[in-house]
């Protein structure tokens, strides 16, 4: 029977002979088939966040980066997977084991950013640590944080230390907050499986040496040195063996059994109610004594004011007293000065016409002009008469000098 097939562009056939041979036929192109099977082959392609796991029929696996693309083969292809890459972040790390021969193992470490796809060979390392157990946050549950990317920043936990005892027998739970970071990885692969473990196995013995040493009451008072490093000796050491770094503990408080909080807050309540009173009577007092601070204070600040104001007033008075003698005095400079001038005026005016007039006599005497007959004449009534006789009754001669 002939049968009539179309692969289209971009397609891919196989075609088997009635022997079991095969060929493979890329579109487009049409086929008469004669005795013959016909088999559409499928194309894996990958992009470039993915790569394709290449299973051969002789148990051999290859894998291929993407961007790429690989038409199925079914004489050399038992199957092709598309997978995604492994995106590692730039404040994460894998640890990546590869087999190099039956026996031997290699391990190594990446770190991000990255994109890591795995080779047929190879596998990462599957971390299992202590973790918050769902069904009670307050406790640690094994196995409970399973993961493959190892976080490389700063890092912190909480955890509550149960049942510690005081050396009175006070049965209390610490709560604290725990800060470390990973130094070393290598170190930390080496010498243990669970570092949450660790780290609550060191808090732990540190706590229970920390209570057992002191009375309840002397537990309450040291405290505060919960939050120092220098309490937690067994939790140091270990995460230096182990290749971690612990930057600070806080401690966020305890708690205890029913009865004994009870008398507990009883006694909070009752301190603090005291505490509150004294504090009251002493802020009134303070309040009071603020007040007769702040009246003195206003009191003194007006008779400031009063004796500032006071010498403004005789500093004003006497400005203007000045300058008033100031004027004063300008104003009699001035005008003794203007007298002066006008005196000046009146004498250079003086001698000038004096001086004109003896000119003219001068040349009335020279024109032989009896000079007494013309003054006396000049003059009709005079309020008194000189006369100037000779030593005989003789007529005088009188000379005029300028």
């Amino acid at each position: 029977m002939i049968t009539l097939k179309t692969i289209r562009e971009g397609e891919r056939a196989a075609v088997w002979n009635m022997a079991g041979k095969v060929k493979y036929i890329d579109g487009p192109k049409r086929l008469w088939l004669f005795r013959e099977t016909f088999e559409s082959l499928t194309n894996y392609s990958a992009e470039a966040d993915q790569y394709l796991a290449v299973r051969f029929t002789n148990g051999d696996i290859k894998h291929i980066h993407g961007p790429a693309a690989v038409w199925l083969d079914p004489v050399l292809h038992a199957n092709i997977e598309i997978k995604p890459l492994i995106p590692i972040n730039a404040n994460e790390a894998v640890v990546i084991y590869q087999r190099t021969n039956k026996q031997e193992v290699n391990r190594r470490i990446l770190q991000g950013p990255a994109q890591y796809m795995p080779e047929p060979n190879e596998w990462l390392h599957r971390f299992s640590w202590h973790g918050a157990d769902p069904n009670n946050p307050k406790r640690k549950k094994p196995s409970a944080l399973a993961f493959t990317k190892l976080r490389v920043i700063p890092d912190q936990m909480y955890f509550d230390v149960q049942d510690v005892r005081t050396a009175d027998d006070a049965l209390l739970t610490v709560q604290l907050m725990i800060f470390f970071e990973i130094i070393d990885i290598e170190r930390m692969l080496d010498q243990t499986h669970d570092p949450v473990a660790d780290f609550i196995n060191a808090v732990t013995a540190d706590i229970i040496d920390f209570a057992a040493s002191r009375l309840f009451e002397k537990f309450k008072q040291d405290t505060e040195k919960l939050n120092n490093l220098e309490a937690y000796n067994n939790l140091i050491t270990r995460a230096k063996r182990i290749g971690y770094q612990v930057n600070k503990v806080v401690y966020r408080g305890y708690e205890a059994n029913p009865k004994l909080q009870a008398m507990h807050d009883h006694a909070i309540e009752t301190r603090t109610a005291l505490q509150l009173e004294a504090e009251t009577e002493q802020q009134a007092q303070e309040l009071a004594d603020l007040k007769l601070a702040r009246e003195a204070d206003r009191e003194k600040q007006q008779r400031e004011l009063e004796h500032k104001r006071t010498e403004h007033d005789q500093l004003m008075k006497q400005l203007a007293h000045q300058q008033v003698i100031k004027q004063n005095q300008a104003e009699h400079k001035q005008k003794m000065e203007f007298e002066q001038e006008s005196n000046i005026l009146e004498l250079k005016h003086l001698h000038e016409k004096n001086t004109e007039r003896a000119n003219y006599l001068k040349q009335m005497k020279e024109m032989q002009i009896d000079l007494t007959q013309y003054l006396v004449a000049q003059y009709q009534n005079p309020d008194r008469l000189i006369r100037i006789d000779g030593p005989n009754g003789d007529n005088p001669q009188l000379h005029l000098h300028e």
